[in-house]
């Protein structure tokens, strides 16, 4: 009999393992001079304008560009606005590559990698996802970009690109059929969950400060008050396999 390779866990990155809009919020009194209302409100507004571009992607309205370039389009019409100087401008580009971990984050991240396979799966672009593993200290297996599949989250495309890393791509027809090593998506995102399972993939909820809170009719197959518990919870086997 084959070894049963390790369950493989894909998780959305910003938001769930790290804090994106506090972070942004923080960059934005260090370098543009904002007070935390007015920063706030300005990460609200860039983080929306931001999204909209994403989902024009996602609908063909526009080519596809990394977060990158998104970040800095935005930036600049901000700043056209006096919404924030025109000098911070090049330094908050970047803004993304120093997000701050969530506190449990970086513990959480290398116990689950110690025993399963961890994934990130990210809106943002490689360079990002590059600094954030080295600077924020997140040690998964793995990081898969929007670049890597030339669309956004919640495209079917990107979640795809996942189940394929995971290494063992269902038959037509057997999406939901993984058994042991059916990859399960991790996120503070219920919509990132919905576009997950419909992509066939396992679901876990983790709640985060800003996230996206499940509906009463979502049927996520775990929820975990944190990534400790999310760890336990899964070597306790409370995310069972789909029965065949």
């Amino acid at each position: 009999m084959a070894p049963r390779r390790r369950p493989v866990l894909v998780f959305d990155v910003l938001g769930t393992l790290v804090d994106q809009a506090g972070s942004l919020a923080t960059q934005l009194h260090e370098d543009a001079g904002l007070d935390a209302a007015a920063a706030r409100g300005v990460v609200a507004t860039w983080l929306g304008r931001v999204a909209d571009r994403e989902r024009a992607v996602v609908e063909g309205r526009r080519a596809f560009a990394p977060s990158g370039v998104l970040d800095r389009e935005v930036l600049a019409g901000l700043a056209a606005e006096d919404a924030l100087p025109v000098s911070a401008v090049d330094r908050l580009a970047s803004a993304a590559e120093r997000l701050r971990p969530w506190p449990d984050s970086v513990a959480g991240v290398a116990a689950l990698a110690r025993d399963f396979t961890v994934l990130g799966l990210s809106n943002a672009d490689r360079r990002t996802l590059a600094a954030l593993r080295a600077d924020a200290g997140l040690e998964w297996h793995e990081a898969l970009s929007a670049e890597d599949a030339g669309t956004y989250k919640p495209a079917p495309g990107i979640y795809a690109a996942a189940v394929a890393a995971a290494g063992e791509a269902p038959a037509p027809g057997q999406a939901a059929r993984w058994g042991a090593v059916e990859p399960v998506m991790v996120a503070a995102h219920a919509w990132d969950l919905r576009a997950a399972a419909a992509a066939g993939m396992r679901t876990a909820y983790v709640p985060r400060p800003g996230g996206d809170a499940p509906r009463d009719d979502d049927a996520f197959d775990l929820h975990a008050v944190d990534l400790a518990d999310l760890h336990g919870r899964l070597l306790g086997g409370k995310l069972r396999a789909p029965v065949a």
